[in-house]
């Protein structure tokens, strides 16, 4: 074994060899005085006298070393113990130093927590108070000492019932629990609290206890629900708004005898939005909300629902004779008609209104709003600009629009959909650039139901988000089936509505672009005209991102909303698609032509392709092509054609130009 060596370098202590040298000085010396002895005893005079008195002085010096080395090991021995003990001494004023700091910071503790103005306490796993501070047994407890006591002990039966299920909560599944609750104190006005509750883990990880404390939130809860109610109100004409009404709608969900409802709708409204601007828009709603407020009783209920839609509430009077709503309803629509301000200028605008009453169109608030939309949808029907009554004929009407929402919600739920191919082909060569995916809706008869028959409903009740999904799934779906096969697959058009063109269409379409990227090099995204929101950046922002996943993004139904030619070059659409409307009268207008023409040029110069669509006639196609438009969608080439004939029209097609 070797002998004890230094931590780093492997050599020996400075004490371990001392002791050697002591036990070898001591060894050598006894040596010497051994031999010494030996030569004094032989019998040689000289030889051995002189030679044993040099071993004796040899083992005498040896010896004083040897007393020397003792004498240095033993001051090295106290001088280690000394520092041993001066060490004791500082561990030991070092000990007393930290138990002082321990109870200065126990009294501080105590200190802090016993004027915290929020309650604080520390509960063992049974329930029982350990630590509780003086805002809770002031406030809690009646000035009860808690300590050792339960809930039950020191809190009303309701309030400790809850306190310990969130204890047993805490404790059972290991995660902090959050309560808030409103607390009826005796002698106190009512306060709500948010209550904490924090697991306390020991060794093994068992859980021995709960801290909990309780902040007053009472002032928040005020603000929140002042905040509330600013929220029914619309900012820029002070009534109130959609979830305004709702509110109205769900106090109001009794019977009323002598109630009418009013729903009003600017007409035209976005063709204002669109030329002037937003500000131009406000001063039109906050005048004509002024009209509305100057005929309707003080005790009526107004609202804004939408852009330009507005919901009145008229309540009758206890004396028939007096009810002058006939009257001021006719009145009103005379005076909405009259012009309005806006700016330096003066515009008119006509307004729609639908009316329902009880209790002949409606015993509930609810009823009667949802009537009043109905006959409002067929005052704008029949031509806006009119005072249109709810009838009883409406209600098959209802009826049949409820049975087209109740089709398609189970044609989405059975995918029971069919998806149509339209051809966009140069009229120059023949070639198909494009097929436009249209859905088709089974009816029961066996007949195919079109999109103009269920795509608004679908809109307005939001399905429509899950049938566009839908239809982006079907494209991709074939596009993907393409490239697998090794062919060059055709551009798919689909028609997406602005509800879509959300968050959640983006994550799916990313998740596309990483699996599969090439498919969306084949995808076109069409979007209607009319329907595109007003000044929206997000909106922008949500394009240029399906723009830079390289799908090409189509505006559908160009001029159907007035053809804003000025958003073109803010958004980043690479194909306008001209609506059946310009095309109609072609032929036999020159004023139609020179729009076209204007069209055609201006998205020359911004590099956006045009295409015609419902070009149906040879006269037709002829017209548009001498205009420079030659990219063609319409009847004059094919009908839209069911998935399989489509598919093999396409390829028959595509040999015979071969």
């Amino acid at each position: 074994m070797s002998s004890k060596t230094g931590p780093l370098t492997g050599q020996k202590t400075p004490l371990a060899k001392k002791l050697g040298l002591l036990v070898g000085l001591g060894f050598c010396s006894g040596v010497l005085l051994a031999i010494a002895v030996w030569l004094l005893s032989l019998n040689i005079p000289m030889i051995s006298g002189m030679m044993g008195l040099l071993c004796t002085i040899g083992s005498l010096a040896l010896l004083v070393a040897t007393f020397r080395v003792y004498a240095a090991i033993s001051l090295s021995l106290a001088q280690n113990d000394q520092k041993h003990l001066q060490n004791a001494l500082i561990q030991a004023k070092d000990m007393l130093d930290t138990s002082k700091q321990l109870r200065d910071d126990h009294v501080l503790l105590q200190s802090v927590y016993n004027n915290l103005t929020f309650p604080v306490w520390l509960k063992d796993r049974f329930g029982r108070y350990l630590v509780v501070n003086n805002t809770l047994t002031n406030h809690w407890c009646d000035g009860v000492d808690a300590k050792g006591k339960t809930d039950a002990d020191v809190l009303n039966a309701q309030l400790a019932d809850v306190f310990m299920a969130s204890d047993e909560q805490a404790l059972n599944t290991g995660r902090h629990q959050v309560l808030e609750l409103k607390m009826d104190l005796t002698g106190q006005p009512s306060r709500w609290y948010r209550i904490e509750r924090h697991p306390l883990v020991g060794e093994n990880d068992a859980i021995v206890g709960i801290l909990g404390f309780a902040i007053d939130i009472t002032g928040y809860k005020v603000s929140d629900e002042r905040l509330r109610a600013d929220q029914l109100i619309d900012p820029v004409t002070e009534f109130a708004n959609q979830q305004g009404l709702r509110h109205f709608i769900d106090e109001h969900d009794e019977e009323i005898d002598d109630l009418w409802c009013l729903h009003v709708d600017i007409d035209h409204f976005k063709v204002l939005n669109d030329s002037m601007g937003n500000a131009a828009g406000d001063q039109l709603l906050t005048q004509l909300s002024q009209r509305l407020k100057h005929h309707s009783d003080e005790e009526d209920f107004l609202a804004r629902v939408g852009a330009d839609e507005f919901v009145l509430f008229w309540y009758g009077t206890e004396v028939h004779s007096d009810d002058d709503r006939d009257e001021r309803l006719k009145d009103l629509h005379l005076q909405l008609n009259q012009p309005f301000s806006i700016g330096e200028s003066s515009y008119s605008f006509t307004v729609s209104i639908g009316a329902a009453r009880a209790p002949g169109h409606g015993l509930t608030a609810n009823e009667l709003h949802q009537n009043a939309g109905i006959a409002l949808f067929n005052a704008k029907k029949k031509g806006r600009n009119q005072v249109h009554w709810y009838h009883s004929d409406y209600e098959d009407q209802a009826q049949r629009r409820l049975h087209k929402a109740q089709m398609l919600k189970n044609a989405l739920k059975q995918q029971d959909l069919e998806v149509h191919l339209q051809p966009r082909i140069d009229s120059r060569t023949g070639e198909i650039l494009a097929l436009e995916c249209l859905a088709r809706l089974q009816g029961e008869t066996g007949d195919l139901i079109y999109p103009g028959h269920f795509i608004e409903l679908a809109e307005h009740n939001g399905s429509i988000r899950e049938l566009d999904r839908w239809m982006l799934e079907q494209a991709l779906l074939l596009i993907s089936r393409q490239l697998n096969e090794g062919a060059h697959p055709v551009v798919l058009g689909v028609n997406l509505s602005v509800q879509s063109i959300n968050e959640d269409t983006l994550r799916y379409l990313t998740a596309w672009h990483a699996r599969k990227p090439d498919a969306l090099r084949y995808l076109e995204i069409e979007i209607t005209e009319h329907h595109l929101p007003d000044q929206n950046d997000d909106f922008r922002q949500r394009l240029e991102a399906l723009d830079a996943l390289g799908i090409v993004l189509a505006l559908d139904d160009f001029g159907s909303g007035y053809a804003n030619l000025s958003k073109l070059p803010d958004l980043p659409f690479r194909i306008i698609k001209l609506d059946q409307s310009f095309i109609r009268d072609l032929p036999n207008s020159e004023k139609q032509m020179a729009v076209v023409k204007a069209i055609v040029d201006l998205c020359n110069s911004l590099s956006i392709t045009v295409v015609a669509e419902g070009v149906e006639t040879e006269e037709e196609l002829n017209a548009v092509s001498k205009l420079g438009c030659h990219y063609i969608q319409g009847f004059v080439y094919s009908k839209p054609r069911a998935l399989a004939d489509a598919i093999e029209w396409f390829e028959q097609r595509q040999m015979a130009r071969q």
